[in-house]
């Protein structure tokens, strides 16, 4: 499942995303800046050794009737490893491809180019242009930047529930149903200020073949107590003469002070030629109990699809269960704490997994400062002290 975008075509983005305005009036904005650092032990080695996952975003944005975004990303999924690396480049006359491979691992990429023309006729509509990664589906995390809703989505998603990311790739991680990663068009409609239907049609990069194409049709719309997302779609290339189709559709409803329920459920892949079974479908519900002060019980469920983002998962029927008892609300009280347990279930390999970890979380200068102690009592490691599995996560909040 590979992610990494070429970095040649940065002069080229940035020149026509500055071209659309005038240099004053372009906004230059750090949109993500997160540091994650976690422990675990090596069985093979007896050692404890930390690893470090640095995501660094930039946007370039600005113009009145068009508007340019350019984002950038520095990933790396083993600071340690690289820094090693480049410790060696810098010591050695001679190169290995190991250290070389190291060493380029990481980097300033692109990840976003979008041009946009906005109210489009003088009609509430919009055209983008796009390449790269563009929007991700049925997340929860556009109701908050479209429609200024307070954050609802769930925890169990991410690098901070899942650092091992997918398929032992790091640097996917599950997040919404589906998202967009390619070239193409993006075309909107906004029927109401509380609503919005989008249509896709884009070169679909998630394959491994170029020239597959995809295209979704999206419709957001935000009800106060009651957040809808749904979404359709398919995608055509030379390995699927029938074509591979996709839907879901996101549920949040939170009727009362006491209770909330949110739900996540589609399928990301269905290939007509094959029969459809339950390891076709991604599902994770969550009911949530609020109480006073600001505290929260919520239990997930969560069904991992054998396909995800077009690429096998190596996961599918897999199952995460567990509950997060929460005191306070970081958005709100600037401060949370709480008890997390999870287990994981993987019927393919048999292998079942418990997690329990206090955890705490404060907002202090504009970070977010995340410190959690994971333990694992099953399986036993070989070391006692294996069973811990320190966190430590920082995010800037901009």
């Amino acid at each position: 499942m590979r992610r990494r975008s070429r970095s040649g075509l940065l002069a080229l983005a940035t020149t026509g995303i500055l071209a659309l305005s005038p240099l004053s009036a372009a906004n230059l904005v750090v949109e993500q800046l997160e540091l994650v650092t976690y422990g675990s032990l090596d069985e093979a080695t007896g050692r404890f050794p930390v690893q470090s996952r640095l995501d660094f975003g930039l946007s370039i944005g600005g113009g009145e009737k068009f508007a340019g975004l350019l984002k950038l990303s520095y990933l790396s999924t083993k600071v340690e490893s690289d820094l090693a690396g480049l410790k060696q480049t810098l010591s050695s006359t001679t190169l290995d491809a190991s250290a070389l491979a190291r060493l380029n691992a990481p980097g300033l990429g692109l990840k976003t180019v979008a041009i946009t023309a906005k109210r489009l006729f003088g009609l509430p509509a919009e055209a983008t242009y796009f390449v790269g990664s563009l929007d991700t589906f049925c997340s929860g995390d556009e109701f908050v930047s479209l429609f200024g809703a307070a954050p609802f989505a769930t925890g169990l998603r991410g690098p901070l529930r899942y650092p091992n990311g997918i398929k032992l790739n790091p640097t996917v991680s599950w997040d919404g149903v589906q998202g967009v990663y390619g070239t193409g068009f993006r075309f909107g409609y906004a029927p109401s200020d509380r609503s919005r239907i989008y249509l896709y049609a884009y070169q679909d990069a998630d394959f491994d073949n170029p020239g597959s194409w995809s295209g979704d049709l999206r419709g957001l719309v935000d009800l106060g107590a009651l957040k809808l997302e749904a979404f359709g779609g398919g995608s055509w290339d030379a390995s699927h003469s029938l074509g591979l189709y996709r839907g879901g559709f996101l549920f949040y409803s939170a009727p009362g002070d006491i209770g909330e329920f949110y739900a996540q459920v589609g399928a990301p892949q269905w290939d007509p030629t094959k029969t459809f079974s339950i390891n076709d479908i991604f599902f994770l519900f969550e009911p949530r109990v609020n109480f006073a002060g600001g505290g929260q019980l919520s239990l997930s469920v969560f069904y991992h699809p054998g396909v995800y983002r077009e690429q096998p998962t190596g996961e599918g029927g897999s199952l995460d269960a567990g509950f997060n008892l929460r005191f306070g609300r970081l958005s709100t009280n600037g401060s949370q704490g709480g008890l997390e347990s999870y287990l994981s279930f993987n019927p393919s390999s048999g292998d079942v997994t418990t997690d329990i970890a206090p955890y705490y979380e404060v907002i202090a200068y504009g970070v977010a400062w995340s410190f959690k102690l994971g333990i694992r009592p099953f399986p036993w490691p070989s070391a006692w002290y294996g069973i811990f599995r320190p966190f430590v996560g920082v995010k800037t909040s901009f």
